[in-house]
This record gives structure tokens, C-alpha cells and sequence, in this order.
């Protein structure tokens, strides 16, 4: 089984860098919750619209991500 981390997409980053702002106020993108989330890697694909993606999935719900998000690719020795 392969496991993964993906990254938060742009919209969320720049809502909590928003927030920050306004906030007067500096956190580590490292300790994110969003940043530091395990997913199960199902499968990697290409569309003809959406170009490179990946299905991951994350306490039973699977979500289509863009291959660009995915990072910290691991095989671990699981169930199959």
C-alpha cells in the first residue's frame, strides 16, 4: 500500500495566510493540519481537461487531486 501527504491547495493557503494578516500574527506551514494529513495513494491518472491527477483517499473518502499536490510517497507494509 502506498501512503501519501498532499498539500493544501491555493485557495485554502491564502485564506489562512488572510487570516494571519489580520491576525498580526506569523505559524509554521510545516504544522498545518491541512499539510500534515496521511492519505492512502489508489491511483494516478492523466485527463485530457484536468491533466495529471491522483486518487487519494482519507478516512473513507476518496478525493481527485492534482498530481502537483502530492508529496512524501511511501510504500508501507499493509493490508492489500
Amino acid at each position: 500500500m502506498k501512503i501519501c501527504k498532499v498539500r493544501p491547495n491555493y485557495n485554502q493557503c491564502c485564506a489562512c495566510l488572510d487570516i494571519q494578516i489580520s491576525n498580526n500574527s506569523v505559524l509554521d506551514c510545516k504544522k498545518c493540519s491541512l499539510n500534515n494529513k496521511t492519505y492512502e495513494l489508489l491511483q494516478i491518472g492523466t485527463g485530457f481537461w484536468s491533466g495529471d491527477y491522483a486518487m487519494v483517499q482519507n478516512d473513507g473518502k476518496i478525493e481527485k487531486v492534482a498530481l502537483s499536490r502530492i508529496y512524501d510517497v511511501r510504500e508501507t507494509k499493509g493490508e492489500n
